[in-house]
């Protein structure tokens, strides 16, 4: 097991200076109003846009105060379990956490294979509801053969190979998007507005 009296002051020390820097910055200035961090008397009659540096600055304050206090906690959730006894316990498989990985990260929770575990659900089960209606998400598409009109992935490249074989370079690159189709979905979007108006009365 490893040596918990150098661990335990790193994490103290950690801890005071993340106090210190919430304390000192007010939590990053967050305990100003904007309006008067900006001068303004009242946000109400102000456009969105005339606040968007300021609102962009508040937004990146929160998220490092929130980050400082999610590490604080962490900090204090493992001298806690120094006291307990249970500290370099993993929580997840129970199983003894790597000395390599105490020393590089005091307040580590779990163990190397269970934290690449975690992490790895993580980026699979936090993905936006959207792509449940996707089918396939984020993958090729060929839609060809199937009672599809809509514009799937083989035509995204045929319109993007397109932009290098320009026959005319007079021309608009509008008119130089060629693909299955002529680059319509439907055939009658294929007609002109020369044509339409050609066809005019």
């Amino acid at each position: 097991m490893v040596d918990t009296t150098t661990l335990r002051q790193a994490l103290r020390e950690e801890a005071q200076e993340i106090e210190g820097r919430l304390a000192h910055s007010g939590d990053y200035g967050l305990d100003v109003p904007m309006n008067d961090s900006v001068g303004e008397l009242s946000g109400y009659d102000q456009h969105p846009a005339d606040l968007g540096s300021e609102m962009f600055e508040r937004a990146k304050d929160i998220a490092l105060r929130e980050h400082d206090q999610l590490r604080l906690q962490k900090v204090r959730s493992a001298l806690s379990r120094m006291d307990t006894g249970e500290y370099g316990i993993c929580q997840a498989c129970k199983k003894d956490i790597e000395n390599l990985r105490l020393e590089a990260e005091p307040a580590a929770e779990c163990c190397v294979a269970c934290e690449q575990e975690r992490d790895s659900t993580w980026r699979t089960d936090d993905r936006p509801v959207e792509e449940e209606v996707l089918s396939p998400p984020f993958a090729r598409t060929n839609l060809d053969g199937q009672d599809q009109t809509g514009f799937d992935g083989e035509d995204t490249w045929q319109v993007v190979a397109g932009f290098n074989n320009t026959r005319d370079p007079e021309s608009s690159i509008d008119d130089e998007l060629y693909y299955e189709g002529g680059g319509y979905v439907e055939p009658i979007e294929a007609i002109s507005n020369e044509e339409y108006k050609r066809q005019l009365p």
